[in-house]
Order: structure tokens, then sequence, then C-alpha cells
């Protein structure tokens, strides 16, 4: 009876580790659009800014992901993050943008990120 069990047991577990870790080997093909458009933008009133941001765990995917999504931003000319300081200095059109509006971009990425101070730039 012990050994009926045991060999039971044995054998359901084996074929469950075959039949649980099936895994497709041909690869799957996934088509992604590189085209990008370039609006070129006239700044009415350029204002340099500069951010603290915590929360950032990793350069590629916090700071690329926040730096990214600034300079995806109609009003925001150029931006960068330093994930070794958490800072993102960045330009942007006072005329479209307020200092508050900027900083939601970076809210906005992830509940991960806080912005914890910014300075307007000279």
């Amino acid at each position: 009876m012990k050994h009926t069990l045991f060999f039971t047991l044995s054998m359901g577990l084996l074929v469950l580790s075959f039949t649980a870790c099936k895994n497709n080997t041909t690869p799957k093909t996934v088509t992604v659009s590189t085209a990008v458009k370039t609006v070129e933008v006239t700044f009415k009133e350029a204002q340099p800014m500069s951010m603290d941001i915590e929360g950032m765990v990793c350069t590629m995917g916090c700071a690329a992901v926040i730096e990214k999504n600034l300079n995806q931003t109609a009003g925001i000319k150029e931006a960068k993050v330093d994930f070794e300081t958490k800072k993102a200095t960045l330009i942007y059109d006072a005329d479209v943008l307020n200092p508050n509006e900027v900083t939601q971009v970076v809210l906005n990425t992830g509940e991960a990120y806080t912005v914890k101070s910014f300075e307007l730039l000279d």
C-alpha cells in the first residue's frame, strides 16, 4: 500500500513537472513601428528648470522612462535625467507649461516617482 501511494505520487509529480514547463521554443514575432514624426516648435519663453526626483531605482528603466516622457511632452524642448544625482534638468516653454505641469509629467510616469523640489534656473 505504501509503495503504491509513493509510486502514484511520484508519477503524478513527474507528469506535472513535464506538463507545467512547456516552453514554447518558436520565437514570437513582434512588429514595431519606428517612424518618428519631428515637429519644429518655436519657443516663445524658454525657461530652464531643475528637479530633484525621488523613487528612481535604475538608470535604464526609471531615469530613461522619465526622460523619454519629459522629451515627448509638448512644450518641453530638451530634458536630461541623471540617475546618479537624482536630478532632471530641462528647458520648457513658459508660455505653454508652468512648473507644476512639468512636475506632473514625472508624477504621471509612475506611482514610485515624486518630485522632491524644483528650481527655475537663469
